[in-house]
């Protein structure tokens, strides 16, 4: 037993000795003056005192260390602490009652009036008296002796639940998760009109959500803390909506399993507010298919292709190569990659440079790896720079992938997963036929060889280089506009991480000449996108910040689609992920061989997408 918890023991045992005292005199004269105890057994209660306390004190001693009482932190007692305490109370009591049988004799009982009113007197008198004297003694030390540095309080932070559940509850009876600096709840709104007017540990519910404007007004609220984990994105962005966010924060309760208040309370974040509820990698399931393995990640300096890394260094694979055209890309993922793992990314991790175009530098970077898994995710992807050079995107996002692919064939990969996107179906846009193309292109080769082919297709990511929501928050940053194209453009967005685990997953599952599609939940309209990220900057749309519509741009549509009519989805074990078996027609199935030998140099290269790819709509198509 360490020094300092065995001092801690004595102390609790002498303050034990004191307190059960303070109980047991207090239970024979409560039960006394109640005339519970009759005449014989009160002159006996009275007289026995002194020759039972010894006993006494060593049985609930005794019972305390054993249920664990004298370990729990008093300073912030919990209901692990009350059952402990509860627990040892009531194993004590029973011991005391035995002892002064066996004291007595079998044929005398001891005042049962007496035991009642010790056990109660034990169970709520001692929790208090402890937490009593904890706080006597740190002030004592804190304010006399300065043995203790002095808190630095502040003005309390004016509080506002959301949420009369077991989560705020929790909350309240944990004023040390509640943060550094003191709080004081003024209230709770919960949407349960039952709750209503009663008060939950002290602090009443004052009504629904619709009441927060008014409240953070008149209360002068600092802070509104959300305390529902389950609460879905719809609701959250109303809360959002409604909060005066210049005059108060929002805040999210998302655990007490934490000692630290940075675990428990933070800021809301735009994925909170698009309800992506991340998905954890089936590491068994992974490592089964890729142990031991060599990982190639074609565009691996880019948002996907960097955590896919991230993911699998956390895997058992031998060893895993970055391919990507962007020297600058590729050598700062591998400075992250080496301070986060360690050895595992100095010793794992191979960069090499080189275009998805040039089967050469393919070939030379196979041959000396010889990946069993490759990840395609080396694309161009924006759609107004590719309406701008068609040409690009097809050699870069279909014959780049069909060079690939050839490589990964000539090198017996196992399985190849390109890495697609909904702006492939029904496409109107260079970029969104130019991944359908590669779909086709990968799909067309899996009946041609022992690699397995496979796509993986899914919408926008949150916080992906060049994507709508840093731009966002640069136009913020910069005092706006925010600029939107049309009121009413809708998308799907999941997170990168997610998105990096469930291709993991997919490709896991595969067998070859599928397409996996990705559950995006619901599309949420860009301008309720805008308008979140500009009162999570504490400022107020078209008040503030204006939001300015520029008018669709060339091949954008409204609404992007994850499925064409013909394909239809099935079920994979991870609910997350769907299935589709397409099938190529003859043409498509052949369109690669004729596509990288007959492209036109300067020909109208929309037309030849449209040969290969009939969905393709370009603007002014009937």
């Amino acid at each position: 037993m360490k020094p300092r918890f065995l001092a801690k023991v004595v102390f609790y045992a002498i303050l034990d000795s004191f307190f059960h005292w303070l109980s047991w005199i207090g239970a024979v004269a409560v039960a006394t003056a109640l005339f519970v105890v009759q005449a014989p057994q009160r002159q006996i209660g009275v007289q026995e005192i002194n020759s039972q306390i010894i006993v006494i004190i060593i049985a609930n001693v005794a019972f305390f260390a054993i249920c664990g009482v004298y370990k729990s932190l008093w300073q912030h007692p919990g209901i692990g602490t009350m059952i402990r305490t509860g627990t040892a109370v009531l194993l004590s009591t029973f011991a005391v009652y035995v002892a002064l049988r066996l004291h007595l004799g079998f044929w005398v009982n001891p005042a049962h009036g007496v035991m009642a009113f010790y056990f109660m007197l034990t169970f709520t008198l001692i929790p208090r008296l402890y937490r009593l004297v904890f706080e006597i003694i740190v002030s004592y030390m804190r304010n006399y002796l300065r043995i203790l540095p002095k808190k630095t309080v502040g003005n309390p932070i004016r509080t506002l639940l959301i949420g009369a559940g077991d989560s705020a509850s929790s909350l309240l009876l944990h004023p040390s998760q509640q943060g550094s600096r003191p709080r004081k709840i003024l209230g709770i709104l919960d949407n349960d009109p039952r709750k209503h007017g009663y008060a939950l540990h002290g602090a009443t519910v004052l009504g629904g959500d619709e009441k927060i404007p008014q409240l953070v007004k008149d209360l002068d609220i600092d802070e509104i803390i959300v305390a529902v984990p389950s609460m879905d994105n719809e609701a959250l962005r109303r809360i959002v909506r409604l909060t005066p966010v210049n005059r108060c924060k929002v805040r999210l309760l998302s655990g007490l399993s934490s000692d630290k208040a940075s675990d428990v309370l933070r800021e809301v974040n735009i994925a909170d507010l698009l309800g992506r509820h991340e998905t954890v990698l089936d590491t068994n399931r992974l490592n089964s298919w890729i142990s031991k393995k060599v990982v190639m990640v074609t565009g691996g300096g880019g948002s996907i292709g960097s955590e896919l890394c991230r993911q699998l260094l956390q895997l058992d694979v031998e060893k895993i190569v970055i391919f990507d055209i962007s020297e600058n890309n590729a050598h700062n993922l591998k400075d992250e990659l080496d301070l986060k793992f360690g050895q595992a990314g100095r010793f794992k991790v191979a960069i090499r440079i080189g275009s998805v175009q040039n089967a050469k530098r393919l070939d030379e970077v196979f041959a000396e790896f010889k990946p069993s898994v490759v990840f395609h995710a080396a694309a161009y992807k924006h759609v107004p720079l590719m309406e701008e050079a068609p040409r690009l995107a097809i050699e870069n996002n279909v014959l780049g992938t069909y060079r690939t692919a050839l490589a990964a064939i000539n090198h017996s990969v196992e399985r190849f997963v390109m890495i697609s996107t909904d702006k492939a179906v029904n496409p109107t846009n260079v970029m969104g036929a130019s991944k359908r193309l590669a779909e086709i292109a990968t799909l067309g080769l899996n009946k041609k060889s022992l690699t397995e082919f496979v796509c993986v297709r899914f919408g926008n990511v949150l916080d992906s280089n060049g994507s709508v929501i840093p731009r966002f928050k640069r136009q913020i940053a910069s005092g706006g506009p925010v600029t939107v194209t049309h009121k009413d453009i809708i998308r799907y967005f999941m997170t990168i991480t997610e998105a990096a685990q469930l291709v993991l997953e997919a490709g896991a599952m595969a067998a070859g000449g599928e397409i996996f599609i990705l559950d995006m939940g619901e599309q949420v309209k860009i301008v309720d996108l805008a308008e979140s990220l500009i009162r999570m900057a504490g400022l107020t749309p078209d008040v503030d910040i204006k939001i300015t519509y520029t008018g669709l741009r060339p091949g954008e549509k409204l609404y992007e689609e994850l499925l064409l009519d013909e394909e239809g989805l099935t079920k994979t074990e991870n609910d997350k992920i769907f299935v589709v078996k397409p099938v190529l027609t003859p043409n498509q199935a052949e369109l690669m061989d004729e596509l990288a030998i007959n492209f036109p140099d300067d020909g109208d290269t929309r037309a030849a997408i449209k040969r290969f790819v009939p969905e393709y709509r370009q603007e002014g198509d009937a």
